[in-house]
């Protein structure tokens, strides 16, 4: 016969891991094997099992505990403060039945993000599905101004900057996806819809450069959201949150008249075209930089600014009277995917932590 293996009635202690349900160990069967008649140990009817499927703590990837496993004693002589068959035992086969059973690990919350979303973001998940970027190039007298500071310091156009700009833009985001598509608007006192929707950079850059500067003297935004509204279909999803859209729309206005009121009056449409979750309006503004004498433009900028309820644009001011390299730099901080973007506040372009703060949002 063989020798049963001393147990608690021999008053020795025997040391218990408890381990946390995972994947790897849904049942906590690793943590049985002295427990349970099946794994080849001996019963213990004084040591607290939890019920298959309920939830304890550190329970897999829902935990939100950072201590180690616990390790728990139980002796044979004196358990929950009496031997087998006392109150404390009994207390203690109670807390068994019920299922709450005291621990010592320390639960710590999650942290909290610092600044939340705005009340009106509802995001869509961050996909990388394709866009469809129209870009909107103003076509004003302020363009053809010879103020932006080269390269090589002499002085050119905004218009010529522009050109080249949205050429590396198409280009880029091309070799990005291919599936990305574009298409062309010039704004002069009206919008007029130049190249359609095509995902062939050359085809867009075939009709950038033919183009003339004018005089304009007013600027209607509504008259060019509606000649978008009327070219596009945006998605329409049952769960914005969950499901990703098969695609995007984004329109990217670069901007650069100095004075006149801008004219605003949105219809019903418009507005909900603005609030859409698959629609983004980005807009760099080059302004003549004169901020002590002629402070209009900032009136202008403040409006693009109000546009955007949900805080998921993003928009750029630059001055004609500076280097050409800043309008380089907005141009390039708006190749990245609008649904896998930050906010504009919360973006940091530095290479290595600490050499610059977060760039914020320019005041107005």
């Amino acid at each position: 016969m063989e020798t049963p293996e001393p147990g608690p009635a021999d008053g020795e202690e025997r040391l218990v891991e408890l381990r946390p349900r995972t994947r790897s160990n849904p049942e906590g069967a690793e943590d049985r094997r002295g427990s349970t008649g099946s794994l080849g140990g001996t019963v213990n009817p004084i040591s607290p099992q939890p019920a298959v499927g309920s939830r304890v703590e550190g329970e897999g990837e829902a935990s939100t505990s950072d201590s180690p496993p616990t390790t728990t004693t139980t002796s044979g002589t004196t358990a929950a403060s009496g031997p087998v068959g006392t109150p404390g035992a009994a207390a203690l086969a109670s807390a068994n039945a019920s299922g709450s059973f005291p621990t010592s690990v320390a639960v710590k919350e999650r942290p909290k993000p610092s600044q939340p979303p705005p009340p009106l973001a509802l995001r869509a998940p961050r996909a990388n599905c394709p866009e469809k970027v129209i870009i909107c190039l103003d076509l004003s007298e302020e363009m053809s101004l010879q103020k932006l500071e080269s390269f090589n310091g002499s002085k050119t156009n905004a218009l010529n900057i522009s050109q080249k700009m949205i050429e590396m833009f198409v280009r880029t985001k091309h070799k990005i996806d291919k599936r990305h598509e574009f298409a062309l608007v010039v704004v002069n006192d009206d919008a007029l819809w130049l190249s359609g929707f095509t995902s062939d950079p050359r085809e867009l850059c075939s009709c950038l450069y033919d183009l003339d500067t004018n005089v304009c003297e007013s600027f209607n935004l509504e008259d060019l959201l509606n000649v978008i509204r009327q070219k596009i279909e945006l998605p329409i999803m049952d769960n914005v949150q969950t499901i990703p859209p098969p695609f995007v729309v984004r329109a990217l206005l670069l901007y650069s008249r100095q004075v006149g009121q801008m004219l605003f009056s949105p219809s019903e449409a418009v507005s909900k075209m603005l609030q859409s979750p698959y629609f983004f309006l980005d807009v760099v503004y080059l302004h003549n930089g004169a901020e002590d004498s002629d402070s209009s433009w900032r009136d202008n900028y403040r409006t693009f600014c109000d546009l955007d309820a949900r805080g998921l644009c993003y928009r750029f001011e630059v001055s004609l009277s500076g280097p050409a390299i800043e309008l380089h730099n907005c141009m390039a901080k708006l190749l990245s995917h609008p649904l896998q973007r930050p906010y504009q506040n919360h973006a940091s372009y530095s290479l290595l932590e600490g050499d610059a703060p977060p760039q914020a949002e320019p005041a107005v």
